[in-house]
């Protein structure tokens, strides 16, 4: 997941020019939703969109577990097939845990 985290105070330019525009309150509302689904102020939002740099979704604490307990099971069903002890039974519990994952992330 890209990690997006803000400049250290030394190296941020003072933000000092104040700049108004015109939007239909339809466009702001989707503008609030999009910049809080980001993590992000409404400001660095818009900021970040006018000078083309990445806006990430950040995803929900309950998303984030689940993927890291597929990613643990796989992990363990890939070092047991890789040391021989996984059986035609453990290969279909590892098909189940490639679909979850696959299903989680859509």
């Amino acid at each position: 997941m890209l990690e997006l985290t803000p400049q250290p105070p030394e190296e941020r330019e003072n933000m000092q020019v104040v700049k108004r525009f015109r939007a239909t309150p339809s466009e702001v509302e989707k503008m609030n939703e999009k910049a809080a689904k980001a993590g992000l102020t409404f400001s660095e939002y818009c900021r970040r969109a006018a000078l083309d740099k990445p806006i990430a979704e950040v995803l929900p604490p309950a998303v984030r577990r689940e993927i890291a307990a597929v990613g643990n099971n796989l992990n363990q069903l890939t070092r047991l097939a890789n040391s021989g002890k996984l059986g035609p039974v453990g290969l279909g519990m590892l098909n189940e845990v490639l679909t979850r994952l696959l299903q989680t992330l859509k």
